[in-house]
C-alpha cells in the first residue's frame, strides 16, 4: 500500500477494495471506511479463503451495489480506453462503487487504474507501482500494421491477418 501520509489517505474518506486488495492486504487502519461490492464477496467466497471473506464482511466491510447509471458510466469510460474487454463484471462493479462514493479505489489492476484515471476516480495500489500514463488499447494487424479502435474485430479488414492488442498513450490517441 502506498504511504498512508499521502493525499489519498484521509480519515473520513471511503476506500473501495477490489478482491485482491482484501486478499493480499495484511491490515487496514481502523479509521479507514472500507467498502466493496457483492461481486467481490462472491469471488472471495468462491476462490479464496472463506474465513478472510467472512471476517471482512462481518467486521469491517460495507457492501454497496452500485446503480445501473454508474455501471454504464464505467462501461463508457472502459470502451473509450479499450479496457472494456480487460475488465470483469466484478471490476466494473467495483469501479462503479468508487465512482458513486467518490472514494479511493484500492487495486493493483492496471486496467482498473487506467479506467479510473479517465473517470477522475482516485486510486492507490497495494504492492505494484501505479500506472504512469493513461493508455488506450487498440488492435493492430500483425501482418500489415493496420490499427483499429473496434476491439470486437477478429481479423484485419485490410488483409485478413491476425490482430493483437497494443497500447497507445492517452485516451485521445486514435488509430491512423
Amino acid at each position: 500500500m502506498s504511504d498512508p501520509g499521502d493525499a489519498h489517505w484521509q480519515e473520513g474518506r471511503c476506500y473501495v477494495l477490489d478482491t485482491s486488495a482484501i486478499y493480499n492486504a495484511t491490515d487496514y487502519p481502523s479509521w479507514m471506511l472500507l467498502y466493496s461490492t457483492p461481486g467481490v464477496i462472491r469471488e472471495l467466497r468462491r476462490v479464496y479463503r472463506e474465513q478472510r471473506a467472512e471476517f471482512f464482511v462481518t467486521a469491517r466491510l460495507n457492501i454497496i451495489s452500485p446503480a445501473r447509471e454508474s455501471i454504464e458510466a464505467v462501461n463508457a469510460a472502459a470502451q473509450k480506453t479499450g479496457d472494456i474487454n480487460r475488465l470483469s463484471p466484478v471490476d466494473v462493479e467495483v469501479l462503479a462503487a468508487s465512482y458513486e462514493l467518490h472514494g479511493v479505489l484500492i487495486t493493483d489492476d492496471y486496467s482498473m487504474q487506467n479506467t479510473a484515471e479517465t473517470m477522475g476516480i482516485q486510486f492507490s495500489p497495494l504492492h505494484l507501482p501505479p500506472i504512469k500514463d493513461v493508455r488506450k488499447w487498440v488492435l493492430k494487424c500483425r501482418s500489415c500494421g493496420a490499427l483499429y479502435d473496434d476491439n470486437t474485430l477478429r481479423e484485419c479488414r485490410v488483409c485478413g491477418g491476425r490482430l493483437v492488442t497494443v497500447t497507445r498513450k492517452g485516451t485521445n490517441a486514435s488509430p491512423r
